[in-house]
């Protein structure tokens, strides 16, 4: 058991990774011969990608750190931004390693490859994912269920 408890909601956890992957589905089809096609599978992908990665990645990540701190609104956000820029880095270096002719040995060193390729949209791209899907997350989690505005008296 987390010293502190971390918010879980299925609902959540079911909405949260369709906040990215649809309107990327959206722009996925925006010039395909089949629009539709093109979204669903792109959407699709997209979504289940982005659950694995809040099932095998964040929440792991929130419980352990749920031993150290309370989970504010704050953090989850913080966590997951951190977390996509590891993918990230994951991501760049296996680039990196196949960056030769015919995909062979790279003819840069890794600090030249990540100087040329973090200065580009990509990795902001990523990891404003990985903010936007855990803030979502811990959005869902925590609201507080809508109360009717009437009153039943007994």
């Amino acid at each position: 058991m987390a010293k502190h408890p971390v918010p879980f909601s299925w609902s959540a956890v079911l909405l949260a990774p369709l906040v990215i992957p649809v309107p990327a589905g959206v722009l996925f089809a925006g010039g395909s011969a089949h629009p539709v096609a093109a979204f669903g599978l792109g959407a699709l992908v997209g979504y289940l990608l982005t659950l694995a990665m809040v099932g095998w990645l964040l929440f792991p990540t929130l419980w352990l750190v749920s031993w150290a701190a309370k989970i504010k609104t704050w953090l989850p956000p913080v966590i997951g931004g951190l977390l996509a820029a590891l993918i990230f880095l994951a991501w760049d270096y296996i680039s990196w390693g196949a960056s030769g002719v015919d995909s062979g040995p790279p003819a840069t060193t890794y600090p030249q490859w990540i100087a040329k390729s973090w200065f580009t949209p990509e990795p902001l791209f990523v990891i404003s994912f990985g903010v936007v899907t855990s803030a979502a997350y811990h959005f869902l989690a925590t609201r507080k269920p809508h109360q009717s505005s009437q009153r039943s008296s007994h």
